[in-house]
């Protein structure tokens, strides 16, 4: 498909009797930023290194811009950063500058200054070595946008930064989407954060890929809902229509309301002055990491 940047199918890594991916398979649409997320050691960093040929999958196909048979042409077009790591004495120009010797990009100069403009870094004088974490993970994304590559892939670049630090890498994760408009993939554990940044989920754990889906839909399986108990459902419903409030579901003696949830005092008083016995009010919220939560156990259970 022309709009797709990255898929697998059925990708699959062993080592030895363990199995760190099982059929794994994922589809990126071009200019998506595409959050996986999953817990420590759920294989995350294992696909990422099988999409860009740092490790060999067992078994599955890879399509990059539409290519699989030619892979290491196709990862040409792609960036990454996976434990970033540069010279420990060079400053963050020279480190890009040995980067664009090896990528062999032209207009260096060019390329360099715009990239450490986006990630902050272009007034740092300092050698690696006297980083932050946060400004390691930057020059991180730096490099692996240099060669303006149309697939970025960056592996955890928020684990271990501060608050402030994540507030930083997100803000840049975000200026090198709108300003590449290349498409990104990017793993977390952190659902809440990538959730801010992410237009598309995949949510992988012990190397099975549970489900994909969008922040549209993500989010409609997290709405908030008031729960209404009473003892005349059919009554309770119609005063509550009446009211210009319409139930999301109505289960067993339970009415389901997404809307209107400032209401409630109002829709007590409502209830109650109309003869209901009014069993139980309540707002309830799914939150995106019981959402996850309960995804991980089912897929565990299944």
């Amino acid at each position: 498909m022309a709009d797709t940047a990255l898929k697998t199918h059925a990708l699959t890594k062993k080592y030895g009797n363990f199995l760190a991916l099982n059929s794994v398979t994922l589809t990126l649409k071009q200019g998506d930023i595409y959050g996986l997320v999953g817990r420590n050691g759920a294989g995350k960093t294992t696909l990422f290194k099988c999409i860009m040929g740092l490790a060999k999958a067992t078994d599955g196909i890879i399509t990059i811009n539409g290519e699989k048979s030619n892979l290491n042409a196709a990862r040409r077009q792609m960036g990454f950063m996976i434990n970033p790591s540069f010279f420990p004495y060079l400053n963050p120009r020279e480190n890009l500058e040995y980067l664009c010797g090896v990528k062999k990009i032209e207009r260096k100069k060019d390329e360099i200054n715009r990239l450490l403009k986006m990630v902050e870094l272009h007034e740092v004088k300092r050698p690696f070595k006297t980083f932050s974490l946060g400004m390691k993970q930057r020059l991180g994304i730096a490099g692996a946008l240099l060669g303006s590559p149309s697939i970025v892939v960056l592996d955890e670049p928020i684990n271990g930064l501060d608050p402030q630090g994540i507030i930083d890498m997100r803000e840049v994760i975000k200026t090198a989407h709108t300003q590449t408009n290349a498409t990104f993939i990017i793993s977390s554990h952190i659902l809440s954060e990538l959730d801010l940044i992410a237009t598309q989920f995949g949510f992988i754990d012990h190397g099975v890929l549970l489900q994909e889906i969008s922040h549209e839909e993500l989010h409609r399986h997290t709405k908030r809902s008031l729960i209404i108990e009473v003892d005349d459902m059919q009554k309770a419903t119609k005063l509550l229509h009446d009211m210009g409030m319409n139930c999301a579901a109505i289960k067993g003696e339970r009415v389901v309301l997404e809307t209107h949830l400032d209401k409630s005092n109002l829709i007590a008083r409502t209830l109650v002055e109309s003869g209901l016995e009014l069993y139980d009010l309540h707002r309830q919220e799914t939150t995106l990491e019981e959402y996850f939560i309960q995804l991980v156990e089912g897929g565990s259970n299944g």
